[in-house]
């Protein structure tokens, strides 16, 4: 017996309790909503589906020890996923989800992966081959060895797949202690920590299982065939359609967020936020995409279609070569399911046309210039 299980606070719990009900309707298992509340007399809105979806509130906070690093990026719940299991034992296999990740379909063969070591995870794209981008001047290697990984493999942690029974067996209140003693320049936490406790012993995952922000706009994505898609960047697909210049994230994610809301009674207004480019930018990436139309090309796109080829080489070649050397515990795959998509401009941001298919005049432009 399997199940799906997420960790929020109050206020996402709409967004988990929207993602519990898409998961429970496609993966047709039990998904489990752990909320910590900051008041735990504040009432919290519950979705159902089919007796699939269950509640549990204040369960986690209390296992976590105390004095353990945390700030408004990595806040104390980031550690509450490592002992969620500990209520869920009577599951062979949990699968663990942050908030902000979209199930697009079901991938049932996951459950039977083997996990020697007891987790499978996939690594964090975006530091594939560079230390974090606010580490500036320090090498990967350096990085990582001052968070105790000696390995060279670093995963994220957004999406855990877990054996319950191994998993239990480890005392990840004392781990944690002597982790943070041991390694105080950790700064992701509960990611560095899990890097370090598996280290060259976790099961590696294909990136369709943790579709990262990172890669969303390499033109890569149907080729990829994403399971889950984890929007790990500060613009939401639910706080609006990106369109205006926000963010480079597809609106179709958007748009897939506003059914949801719509189907649960739920105003999709309720939970847009403002992030509104000002007027002296929007003019200036409206008028670079004006000018393209008359073949003006300006420096900044050059620049940036240049970095996307860039980026999106070096993560058509983690994936050919992961898929090739059976790298990735999941997959039947050897090959990509098709090819990458050209990339186009919307007078701030590279993308792939599949993001933007409003833009698609763009490559046969291109195409006829050539």
């Amino acid at each position: 017996m399997n199940a799906i299980y997420l960790v929020t606070d109050d206020r996402l719990s709409d967004i988990a309790g929207l993602q519990a009900q898409r998961l429970a309707e496609q993966w047709q298992c039990d998904v489990h909503i752990f909320v910590e509340r900051r008041d735990p007399a504040k009432s919290v809105r519950e979705f159902r589906q089919n007796d699939r979806i269950r509640y549990h509130y204040e369960k986690l906070g209390d296992l976590v020890p105390e004095g353990l690093p945390e700030d408004r990026k990595w806040p104390r719940i980031v550690y509450m996923r490592l002992f969620a299991p500990s209520v869920l034992a009577q599951y062979d296999r949990l699968l663990y989800l942050d908030a902000d990740i979209l199930s697009l379909r079901a991938e049932p063969a996951i459950w039977n992966v083997e996990l020697p070591a007891g987790i499978g995870a996939v690594s964090d794209i975006a530091t594939l081959d560079s230390a974090p981008y606010d580490m500036k001047g320090v090498s990967r290697e350096k990085w990582l060895a001052s968070i105790g990984v000696t390995s060279g493999r670093y995963l994220n942690s957004g999406m855990l797949l877990i054996d319950t029974a191994k998993w239990l067996r480890i005392d990840f209140a004392t781990e944690l202690r002597r982790y943070f003693a041991a390694y105080p320049e950790a700064a992701r936490y509960d990611q560095d920590f899990l890097a370090h406790l598996f280290d060259g012993r976790w099961t590696e995952l294909s990136p369709r299982l943790n579709y990262q922000a990172y890669v969303m706009e390499l033109g890569l994505t149907r080729a990829i065939a994403p399971v889950f898609v984890h929007f790990c960047r500060t613009q939401k697909p639910w706080y609006g359609d990106s369109r205006g210049w926000r963010a480079p994230t597809a609106p179709g994610y958007t748009e897939i967020y506003q059914e949801m809301f719509r189907a649960a009674g739920l105003d999709p207004e309720d939970y847009t936020r403002p992030n509104k480019v000002n007027a002296v930018r929007r003019a200036r990436y409206r008028l670079r995409l004006w000018l393209r139309r008359f073949g003006v090309i300006s420096g900044r796109e050059r620049r940036d279609i240049d970095t996307w080829q860039k980026r999106s080489d070096a993560f058509l070649h983690f994936m050919q070569n992961g898929l090739a050397t059976g790298q990735f515990a999941d997959e039947s795959r050897k090959l990509l399911d098709a090819p990458r998509c050209a990339p186009v401009f919307d007078g701030r941001f590279a993308v792939g046309v599949e993001n933007r298919p409003d833009l698609q005049e763009q490559v046969k432009e291109e195409v006829h210039r050539v």
